[in-house]
Formats: structure tokens, C-alpha cells, sequence
């Protein structure tokens, strides 16, 4: 059952943070946008495609705890977007390191603490808390 699960969260995780890294750059590179910026604002749009994709089709979770479950998705995010940007910053103006690089790495860092955060905490199925 964790298999499949990761597997589908891997599959949706994954369009979900091409979406994101697609409008990272676009509005950096495309609008100038300073991509500190662009990477919040496109956080901000992919955050409901994220949740959505996670609570029907990866966790298959359909309880009507929507603000909830939407409230600590947020969390999750909301501490991964610190560490995101602060990293960007780090390893782009400290270190000199191409931004979309870095975007790619932190997204590969996220994929576990996302699915262990939401696996465990906020799309747990009734069926497999007892």
C-alpha cells in the first residue's frame, strides 16, 4: 500500500513542482522578476494545485475536514518555503550558483519531508488509523 502510494505522490508530486519551477522561470526570465519573488509567487499558485493532487489522488482522502487538512498542508508548506528561499539565497548570492539549479535540488530535498509530513499527519485514511 506505501509503494503505490509513493509511487502516485511521486508521479503527481512531480507535475505539481514542474508547474512551479515552469512559472519560476518564466517570471524570472521572462518578466525580470527578482527570483526570490518568483519563487514565492509561484509557491503561492502551485500550493492549490499541490493540495489538490495530494488529498484526492494521492491520498485518496475524501473526509470533509477541508480547512483542516488545508491549514496544516499550509504549515508544511508554509516552513518549506522559508528553507526554500533562504537556500536560493545562500546558494545564489552567497555562492554564486545558477537559481533553477537550486530550484531543482531544494524540490528533490521537499519530496520526502512533504509525503512524510502528509503521509503521517494530514491525509492519514480512516482505514489505516486503527
Amino acid at each position: 500500500m506505501i509503494i503505490k502510494k509513493i509511487i502516485k505522490y511521486s508521479i503527481w508530486w512531480w507535475i505539481a513542482a514542474i508547474v512551479d519551477l515552469s512559472i519560476l522561470y518564466i517570471l524570472t526570465n521572462f518578466f525580470w522578476i527578482y527570483y526570490l519573488v518568483s519563487a514565492s509567487i509561484s509557491f503561492i499558485i502551485s500550493f492549490f494545485i499541490w493540495f489538490y493532487f495530494q488529498k484526492y489522488i494521492t491520498f485518496q482522502n475524501y473526509d470533509n475536514k477541508h480547512i483542516l487538512q488545508w491549514s496544516l498542508f499550509l504549515l508544511f508548506q508554509s516552513i518549506w518555503i522559508w528553507i526554500n528561499l533562504i537556500l536560493l539565497y545562500i546558494w545564489v548570492e552567497i555562492l554564486w550558483i545558477y537559481y533553477m539549479y537550486i530550484a531543482i535540488f531544494n524540490k528533490i530535498i521537499i519530496f520526502a519531508w512533504n509525503f512524510t509530513m502528509n503521509n503521517l499527519f494530514n491525509f492519514k485514511n480512516n482505514d489505516e488509523k486503527t
